[in-house]
């Protein structure tokens, strides 16, 4: 049976590479075997079930072996397969995150960080779950050379064998070709030792054409107490006669010959059909309800999103300790009210203590012990991004992730990733400014503020006191589709609270005091811990002049706002604009007499004041060049 139906696997794959005339034929062709085994014996296919086994396709260019096995499996249609690569069609180029594929892929390495992270949660639910084994799945990821290349599949791969997180299948493919041809002339690390090393049950290499192999490393890879990776050495293209084993056949179309030589030696008579059986999920809920009430509704609120928090009593409680400290202080308080809720899952690279993320009331997880909910990542902030996003792949609860905002550009591509996968998560990032100080230019965020508001689906926060903190962990915890990204200060300054006007503040955008003239003589935008010296040059000019100083810690959502709560709040020809950024954003809120007061230039090591003048960031500067727009 088995020949026949990879034989008809890898007919359909040249055949609808050659239709559409775009594609990448090499490794789904090489692949063949291994998957189609893989899925008709030991793949859990059930997808409208809870506990199902996850698929990632780290190199995803090879993504149509998939698509084909779920028209096999009649859950895909031929018009499916036929809109390979078409616009809003189910088979885009790259895996893209939907109800039958578990992770978007493609950047090369990074669908291992996903798995893994799809593992670590299911590991931390299935301690809660375990009478019930709802969350007990396989998780099973796909890698070629290249992803092994990639330095972040060292670090995941690292941080899972650290923590021994063995309900893991790693199949790598080693066809020893990339684009740029062979790859032991740039590559050859000996994969097996290296995976040793890192805690790994490893498996081969073994022959990935053949089918005895195959099936006996897989049977032992599901028994193994240990992540396991399986080394199978293939041929890319290998139904190809003209074109196998070289680059070419990466990303080719077939020509007529080609195509006659591969059907000489290749047959198939009839598709082979998988039938799906979706199981009643209800017995599931029924014994929860009958013997465990607490953790059935715990289910309830983890698959819901469903959380209650007394904001009130978190300002209440925390209003005077918070009184003028850093907002990375502020937050963690607020995040020691919110890590009561058991379903939200929080880690920091190497930076708990920095980014105070740690609490009484969220505890390390240890080597084979998921009982509790922080997780330590060591330095590894691309991969903590990667694993995040495995976190909640699959929407149940909350996740949170930490490190200085000057590390985001490690980041980069993983938050983008997350975002285009319409997943809710929050980056939360501290050490907002150059006024980190004597850590120098390499530790002073200067461009990321825009790098991050610049992405789709980002909420990107910069809170300036414990409202505002309050505010933006509440709508970044209610996201459904979005994600949200908090931007913290390490240092103390002043940040009373002056005004609360919570149907203004909710809208990320509104006046910090209340005016006592209608007339504006000039307004100053800021946000976040900026905001200390706006509020210290309104002090010092408010008995000559009216000026309303507006907070906008949130630029997407004030976006969102109607255009008469912005023109109102914005009733002003004479703006300043001060950020510890080079975002252009601002320049979208241009009036007649417009400045932005920013930071254009790399830092240098030194104290806060002298940075200041440096960058021409200071008060007396400020209180100047107010002076001097409003008597223009």
């Amino acid at each position: 049976m088995f020949f026949k139906l990879i034989n008809n696997t890898r007919i359909i794959i040249v055949k609808i590479i050659n239709k559409i005339k775009s594609g990448h034929p090499g490794m789904p062709l090489g692949i063949a075997d291994i998957f189609v085994i893989f899925w008709y014996k030991y793949y859990k296919i059930n997808f409208k079930k809870i506990n199902k086994d996850k698929i990632i396709i780290s190199n995803g260019h090879g993504v149509l072996i998939n698509y084909i096995m779920l028209y096999l499996s009649n859950i895909y249609k031929l018009k499916d397969l036929l809109n390979f690569r078409k616009i809003f069609s189910k088979t885009p180029a790259h895996p893209e995150k939907s109800l039958y594929i578990n992770a978007s892929t493609g950047p090369l390495g990074q669908g291992i960080g996903i798995g893994i992270g799809i593992a670590l949660k299911s590991k931390i639910l299935n301690n809660f779950n375990s009478f019930f084994n709802l969350f007990n799945s396989k998780i099973w990821i796909f890698c070629g050379d290249g992803c092994m290349m990639e330095g972040v599949s060292n670090e995941t791969t690292s941080f899972c064998g650290n923590f021994n997180i063995n309900n893991i299948i790693l199949i790598f493919d080693s066809n020893n070709i990339s684009i740029d041809g062979k790859v032991n002339n740039y590559f050859n690390d000996n994969i097996k030792i290296k995976f040793i090393s890192l805690n790994w049950n490893v498996i081969g290499p073994l022959n990935g054409h053949c089918y005895l192999s195959i099936n006996k490393s897989i049977k032992l890879a599901r028994l193994s107490k240990f992540p396991t990776l399986i080394i199978f050495t293939t041929i890319i293209g290998f139904i190809s006669p003209d074109k196998s084993n070289n680059e070419i056949v990466h990303g080719t179309i077939f020509c007529k010959k080609d195509y006659k030589n591969i059907l000489k030696n290749y047959f198939f008579k009839k598709n082979y059909k998988k039938k799906i059986f979706f199981s009643n999920k209800k017995k599931y809920i029924l014994y929860y309800i009958y013997f465990y009430k607490k953790k059935f509704f715990f289910l309830l609120k983890l698959i819901h999103k469903i959380f209650i928090l007394n904001l009130i009593n978190i300002f209440l409680v925390n209003y005077k300790t918070c009184l003028n400290k850093s907002t990375r202080f502020i937050s963690s308080k607020v995040l020691e009210k919110i890590c009561f809720l058991k379903e939200i899952i929080i880690g920091s690279a190497d930076l708990s203590n920095s980014n105070l993320t740690i609490n009484k009331n969220v505890l390390p997880i240890l080597k084979n012990n998921f009982k509790n909910r922080y997780i330590n990542y060591g330095v590894r902030e691309f991969g903590m991004s990667l694993i995040n996003y495995g976190i909640i792949s699959d929407y149940l609860g909350f996740s949170v992730c930490s490190t200085f905002l000057v590390f985001m550009n490690y980041m980069y591509s993983s938050i983008r990733n997350t975002c285009m996968s319409k997943l809710s998560t929050i980056f939360l990032f501290t050490h907002d400014s150059f006024s980190v100080g004597e850590d120098g230019p390499s530790h002073q965020p200067i461009e990321q503020l825009q790098a991050l508001r610049i992405i789709p689906r980002l909420y990107v926060f910069r809170p300036f006191n414990l409202i505002e903190i309050i505010i933006s962990w509440f709508i970044s915890l209610k996201l459904k589709k979005n994600s949200s990204s908090i931007i913290l200060s390490r240092q103390n300054f002043l940040n009373k609270i002056n005004f609360i006007n919570l149907k203004n503040i909710i809208n990320c955008g509104y006046n910090i005091f209340i005016l006592k003239k209608n007339k504006i003589d000039l307004i100053i935008i800021s946000s976040g811990s900026d905001i200390e010296i706006c509020i210290f040059c309104y002090n010092y000019l408010k008995s000559f002049f009216n000026i309303k100083i507006v907070s906008i810690f949130c630029t997407k959502i004030f976006e969102k706002q109607k255009i008469n709560y912005k023109k109102n709040l914005l009733n002003c020809n004479k703006v300043i604009v001060l950020e510890s950024s080079n975002d252009d954003y601002w320049y979208k809120l241009k009036t007649k007499i417009f400045f932005i007061l920013n930071v254009k230039k790399f830092g240098k090591s030194g104290e806060e004041n002298h940075l200041r003048k440096y960058f021409s960031i200071n008060k007396k500067i400020l209180i100047k060049l107010c002076l001097y727009i409003i008597n223009l």
